[in-house]
C-alpha cells in the first residue's frame, strides 16, 4: 500500500506544479459557464420571443399556455391575433405560435393543432418548434386519458381532464420517446455548471491518462517493474491519482458554481455517489484510449474527438429533449446523458441517492467496461 501511496502521491505532485493545468481544471469550465449559462439562462429569454394566440380559448388550450410558459428558454407573450401579427411585422417577436379552435379534437384525429410562423432567417426555428410540440404532447396524454376514463365512469371527459391536471406540480409523462419531464428544468447556469464540470474532469482526465503512454515510451515502466513494486501496485497508484484529481477538480468547481453563480447541487451524499461513478467511469475511458494509442498526441486527438462529439450526444451543451428523437436514443450510449441525468434530479427536484440509482448504475457499468477494455489492452513494455 505504501508503494501504491507513493506512486500516487508524485503524479498529483506532478499535475499540480503544472500552471496549466489550473487553466483546464478551473478557469475554463467557470468561463464556459458564463457564458452558456448566460446564453440559454434567464439573459436569452429576452432574445427569444414568440408571439401566443389562443382562439380556442378552452381548458385543454389553457393547458398548453400554460406548460409553454413554463419554459425558461423563451418568452411566450400571450396575445390576440391583431396584436400576435403587428409584433411579428414589427419583428419584436421571432414568430408567432396560433392554437387553433377544435384543439381538442384535432389531437384526438392526430392533425395538427398548432400552426407556427417564424420570421425568415430564424435559426432556432426547430429548437422552437420542438419546445412547443413536447408542451402538446404531455397534453395528449392527458387528453387521452381522459377520453378513455370517460367510457368507464359516468363523468365527462372534459371533467375527468381538469381533474388531471388540476394541482399539478411536476408532470411526468410517458411517451414513446421516453420521460420527459415538464416542469421549469435547471437555469442556465445551474445546467452548464453540471454540464462543463463534466466536459472538463473528462479533459483533465484524459491528459492525465496520457503519461501511460509516456512512462511506457520513455521507460520509466521498465524501472519501476524491476523495483520491488508489482504491475498492480504501480496501476493503481495511477489510477488513485487520477481519481483523486478528478475529485479535487469537480469539488473546488462545485464550491465555486456555489459562490459565484449561486448554483445549489443538491443532496450532497447523492451528490458525492454521482461524482464518484462519474470519474471511475471518466478515468476507465481514459485508461481505454491509451489502450489502443501509441503516443500521448493520438491519445489528445482521439480523445478530444470522443470527448467533444459524446458530450454534445449526452446533452452537456444543451437539454436532451432539444435534440431529434433518434439522437436522444443513441445518447443511451454515452456516460455524459446519464451523469446529466442524475445532477439534473439532484439539482432540480431534491433527489437524493435512492433517486439517482438508475444513472449510479449505469455510470459504474460504463465503468467496469472501459477498465476491462484499457487493462486488456495496456502495455506495459
Amino acid at each position: 500500500m505504501k508503494r501504491v501511496i507513493t506512486i500516487c502521491l508524485f503524479e498529483m505532485k506532478r499535475t499540480f506544479k503544472k500552471k496549466s493545468a489550473y487553466v483546464m481544471m478551473f478557469a475554463m469550465p467557470l468561463l464556459f459557464t458564463f457564458i452558456f449559462g448566460a446564453l440559454f439562462g434567464s439573459g436569452s429569454a429576452a432574445s427569444w420571443r414568440l408571439a401566443l394566440v389562443d382562439e380556442d380559448g378552452t381548458s385543454v388550450s389553457q393547458q398548453v399556455v400554460k406548460r409553454l410558459m413554463m419554459d425558461e428558454m423563451v418568452t411566450f407573450e400571450l396575445v390576440d391575433e391583431e396584436q400576435a401579427q403587428e409584433m411579428f411585422t414589427g419583428q419584436k417577436v421571432q414568430g408567432v405560435v396560433t392554437i387553433g379552435k377544435g384543439i381538442a379534437e384535432k389531437l384526438a384525429n392526430k392533425e395538427q393543432a398548432v400552426q407556427l410562423q417564424f420570421l425568415p432567417g430564424t435559426t432556432v426555428a426547430p429548437l422552437l418548434e420542438r419546445q412547443v410540440n413536447q408542451a402538446i404532447q404531455g397534453i395528449d396524454i392527458y387528453l387521452a386519458a381522459a377520453r378513455e376514463g370517460s367510457s368507464y365512469l359516468t363523468e365527462d371527459w372534459e371533467m375527468i381532464f381538469n381533474n388531471l391536471t388540476a394541482n399539478e406540480g411536476r408532470i411526468h409523462v410517458w411517451t414513446e420517446q421516453g420521460l420527459i419531464s415538464q416542469q421549469t428544468g435547471m437555469t442556465g447556469i445551474s445546467y452548464s455548471s453540471a454540464g462543463f464540470a463534466i466536459m472538463f474532469v473528462m479533459m483533465m482526465m484524459l491528459s492525465m491518462t496520457g503519461v501511460l503512454i509516456e512512462a511506457r515510451q520513455t521507460g520509466i515502466w521498465s524501472r519501476l517493474f524491476v523495483s520491488p513494486a508489482t504491475r498492480f501496485e504501480v496501476m493503481a497508484g495511477y489510477f488513485l491519482s487520477f481519481f483523486l484529481v478528478g475529485w479535487v477538480q469537480f469539488f473546488l468547481l462545485i464550491v465555486l458554481s456555489s459562490v459565484l453563480f449561486g448554483v445549489e447541487w443538491g443532496n450532497p451524499i447523492g451528490l458525492m455517489a454521482l461524482v464518484t461513478s462519474l470519474l471511475l467511469c471518466v478515468v476507465g475511458l481514459g485508461i481505454a484510449i491509451a489502450g489502443f494509442v501509441k503516443t500521448a498526441e493520438q491519445q489528445n486527438a482521439i480523445g478530444t474527438l470522443v470527448i467533444i462529439s459524446t458530450c454534445m450526444l449526452g446533452g452537456v451543451y444543451w437539454p436532451i429533449n432539444m435534440v431529434p428523437d433518434i439522437m436522444q436514443k443513441i445518447s443511451n450510449f454515452v456516460p455524459q446523458k446519464w451523469a446529466m441525468e442524475g445532477f439534473t434530479t439532484l439539482i432540480t427536484e431534491g433527489g437524493a441517492v435512492g433517486d439517482i440509482m438508475m444513472s449510479y448504475f449505469v455510470l459504474l457499468g460504463f465503468a467496469a467496461v472501459f477498465l476491462s477494455i484499457g487493462l486488456s489492452r495496456m502495455k506495459y513494455v
